[in-house]
C-alpha cells in the first residue's frame, strides 16, 4: 500500500511517548472502571468524574497520536512475517485506534443522556452531546461498554504478540517501541 508520506523505519520519540502515555491512561481508565462496577450514572461520584476526565485525556492524546502517525507513518509489521501475521497486526492496530477515538465520544454521549455533566477534572464543563434520555445516546453507552471489553481483548493480544516477538522470535518488534531505540 503506498502512502503520500515518507515512511520511517522506526518510531519517533514523540510516537513512542504518545504510545506509552496512552497505555498508562488506558490502564488507569480500566482501574477506575474496575473500582466503579455497576455504576449508576445518576449517582455521580468522584470516580465517575475521574473516569470521564481520563476519557477526555485519552481522546485528546489519541487525536494527537493519530495526526502524528499520519505525518510520520511507520510500518506496523515486520518484514518477513507471514501475511496472516501482518494482516492481524494491521487489523488490531486499526481497531485499537478506532475504539480509542470513538469510545470516548460514546461514553460522553451516554453521560449526557444520563444528565451527568462531563467536567474535565472539575475545571471545565464540556457541552452535552445528547439531550437527557436520548435513546441513541443510551445505546451509545451500551456500545461504549462492549467496545471497552473488546479493547481489553485487543490490548491483551497486542501485548502477547509483542512478548512473543521479543522472547520467541527475537525480531526487535518490542524494542522498536522502547525509549532509546532507533
Amino acid at each position: 500500500m503506498s502512502t503520500p508520506f515518507k515512511t520511517q523505519s522506526g518510531y519517533s520519540s514523540t510516537g513512542k511517548l504518545l504510545h506509552w502515555v496512552i497505555a498508562i491512561l488506558v490502564l488507569s481508565q480500566f482501574v477506575v472502571s474496575w473500582l466503579m462496577p455497576d455504576v449508576k450514572m445518576r449517582m455521580v461520584s468522584e470516580l465517575v468524574n475521574l473516569h470521564l476526565s481520563i476519557g477526555i485525556l485519552i481522546l485528546a492524546a489519541m487525536a494527537i497520536r493519530f495526526v502524528h502517525r499520519l505525518a510520520h507513518p511507520v510500518p506496523i509489521e515486520m518484514i518477513g512475517s507471514p501475511r496472516w501475521e501482518r494482516a492481524t497486526a494491521l487489523a488490531t492496530h486499526l481497531a485499537i485506534y478506532f475504539i480509542l477515538l470513538v469510545g470516548p465520544f460514546l461514553g460522553w454521549a451516554s453521560a449526557s443522556a444520563h444528565d451527568v455533566p462531563v467536567t474535565f477534572f472539575g475545571l471545565v464543563t464540556l457541552p452535552a452531546l445528547a439531550s437527557p434520555r436520548a435513546r441513541w445516546a443510551l445505546t451509545a453507552g451500551d456500545l461504549h461498554t462492549y467496545m471497552m471489553w473488546t479493547l481489553l481483548g485487543l490490548i491483551t493480544l497486542h501485548v502477547l504478540a509483542a512478548l512473543y516477538h521479543h522472547f520467541v522470535r527475537h525480531d526487535g518488534v518490542l524494542r522498536r517501541m522502547l525509549p532509546h531505540h532507533a
